[in-house]
């Protein structure tokens, strides 16, 4: 089995990693320094990152194997041998500690951030706590280990980088948004997943509120959301990027126009095309709207630019696929 399979990279790389470098560009750019002289401190918080991604893929499935066997899904785990059940969980873990001491020390903050979500993830996969299993604290360890550490992270390493000291209203309007949109993100799965998860008995927040009742809740925290977006643009201070997330909702409209991609926040029809909101802003259009600007100040700033399209090219890729789906309905 291939180490992408064995991680489940093709979930987590661009949906998570790419918003993360997009809070680095956005925190270089707004204390007025060029995002290619950070370029590489950048790429080593994003491998940092990437080997988190990978243990919390790797323990997930090695503990959800059980229940994986109830609700009769199939496990990644399950033809390994037994012995690397434990020795990849070891491994990432050393890695964990690698990236911890030689990159981030002596950076106290960004260790603690560094730090967190292994802890978190730890708790919410495995027994006796098993997070997963008790409704909210299970979405608080997901949604604060894949999002709000990780993106107050990206702030405090590269301001430290940089010599900067790190700005409490950014912190705060990043923590919020991701906090919102990590919790969109949980809370999607496993009201998606709902039907497995009852069979296999764990009490989920999907499984403890049914959908019709979860109906106020996601629009509070959408409203949340789109708030504390509004404080992230606000502070930034860039007219592109607020002129880019309006072409983004037009483009939201003529997928649900012509391709009837019905536009969701967290609950979602079964069997029906969907478009999460703000997924694709986040994931691509905002990253790339930083780094254009940057760009076009300093020429400097496009191998940063390339270097984001090879690494995160799949959501570009899919918006310029239903753009032309949309232009032949249309047509």
């Amino acid at each position: 089995m291939k180490i992408a399979e064995i991680t489940r990279s093709s979930e987590w790389w661009e949906y998570k990693l790419s918003p993360l470098l997009a809070i680095g560009y956005a925190t270089i750019l707004s204390a007025g320094k060029e995002i290619g002289d950070y370029w590489t401190r950048l790429l080593l918080i994003l491998l940092s990152l990437a080997a988190g991604a990978a243990y919390v893929s790797i323990i997930n499935d090695i503990t959800d194997l059980k229940d994986d066997r109830m609700a009769g899904k199939k496990n990644r785990m399950q033809n390994l041998p037994a012995y690397y059940r434990w020795l990849l969980p070891v491994a990432g873990l050393l890695s964990g500690l690698f990236f911890e001491y030689v990159l981030y020390y002596p950076d106290t903050r960004s260790m603690i951030f560094y730090a967190v979500p292994w802890v978190l993830f730890s708790l919410y996969s495995f027994p006796p706590f098993r997070f997963k299993k008790r409704g909210i604290p299970g979405i608080l360890c997901d949604a604060g280990g894949s999002h709000v550490f990780t993106g107050l992270l990206m702030i405090s390493s590269t301001c430290f980088a940089m010599h900067e000291r790190v700005p409490p209203l950014w912190m705060f309007a990043i923590g919020v948004w991701s906090f919102c949109y990590g919790l969109r993100g949980i809370l999607w799965h496993q009201y998606t997943d709902r039907v497995n998860d009852q069979r296999a008995g764990l009490q989920t927040v999907a499984v403890r509120i049914p959908p019709h009742k979860f109906k106020r809740i996601e629009a509070g925290l959408f409203v949340t959301e789109l708030l504390a977006t509004l404080g992230i643009f606000l502070y930034l201070g860039n007219p592109w990027v607020i002129g880019v997330y309006l072409c983004y909702l037009l483009l939201c409209f003529l997928r649900y126009r012509f391709l009837k991609l019905a536009p969701v926040v967290v609950l979602s029809k079964p069997d029906t095309p969907i478009q999460i909101l703000q997924l694709d802003y986040f994931q691509c259009l905002f990253p790339l709207t930083l780094l254009v600007c940057a760009a076009v100040q300093n020429i400097y700033n496009l191998l940063p630019l390339a270097f984001h399209l090879l690494l995160f090219h799949g959501t570009l890729r899919r918006i310029f696929a239903d753009l032309k789906l949309i232009y032949k309905v249309y047509a």
